[in-house]
């Protein structure tokens, strides 16, 4: 008996492990282009970022769907319409009224920078945002890393919730404003219960989705609107 929950203890002390690696590996291509021999001029070209953001999804969505989209609470799960109205509600809060109320007057630098670039840099970069980045991220931090968290914390879900959103925010390194890393955790808490409550990816990666689309739509619109006035 004692011989099955140790072998128990540790096929899942692995598993974990794994889930936590994820979250490694994502961290660590992201200082990949620091090592490209010509990243300056893809940084000038604006082709960095969606190189980076190709280069994560392809690595990290093979692994995935080889090792985790089995495993509890990292597959599709439901996609409840109900609960994906209330959710989308609160995000467009959070994007759209919060920073009002937190006096956020002027649109990050890094949001302008990306809806300002030319030709085929602005599509690689935002069609990339929208149909590559929630994808992997949902996978890597409402996915693997949440189950690694609640591992530790022994199943509480706030404790769990709380670190991973901060992690989340913390990752998003081109953000200057405190404030706007207080949205980012606040997004994270919204689609941990899009997570929770679907017991599953499907509804928090199509969540993200629709955000990035809608906030980029947004910005794009503004910035069309400004330079032809």
């Amino acid at each position: 008996m004692q011989q099955e929950i140790d072998n128990a203890y540790i096929v899942r002390t692995k598993a974990v492990s794994g889930c936590f690696s994820m979250f490694m590996l994502m961290f660590g291509i992201t200082f990949t282009p620091l090592f490209f021999t010509r990243s300056a001029q893809l940084m000038e070209s604006g082709l960095l970022l969606p190189l980076m953001f190709v280069l994560e999804f392809l690595i990290l969505i093979p692994l995935y769907y080889l090792f985790f989209r089995k495993r509890d609470g990292l597959g599709k799960g439901t996609l409840s319409a109900k609960w994906f109205v209330i959710l989308f509600g609160a995000i467009l809060i959070i994007q759209f009224l919060l920073p009002a109320m937190l006096g956020m007057r002027k649109t990050e630098a890094w949001v302008m920078t990306q809806v300002s670039l030319h030709n085929y840099a602005f599509w690689l970069t935002n069609l990339s945002l929208i149909f590559l980045v929630p994808v992997y991220e949902e996978i890597v931090f409402r996915g693997c890393l949440f189950n690694a968290f609640q591992y530790w914390f022994n199943d509480k879900v706030w404790a769990t919730s709380l670190v991973v959103s901060t992690l989340f925010a913390l990752m998003h390194t081109q953000y200057a404003d405190i404030r706007t890393l207080l949205m980012l955790f606040l997004i994270s808490q919204v689609l941990i219960v899009a997570r929770v409550k679907s017991k599953g990816l499907l509804m928090p990666v199509t969540l993200h989705i629709l955000m990035n689309a809608t906030v980029i739509g947004i910005q794009y619109g503004v910035q069309v609107l400004l330079s032809s006035g």
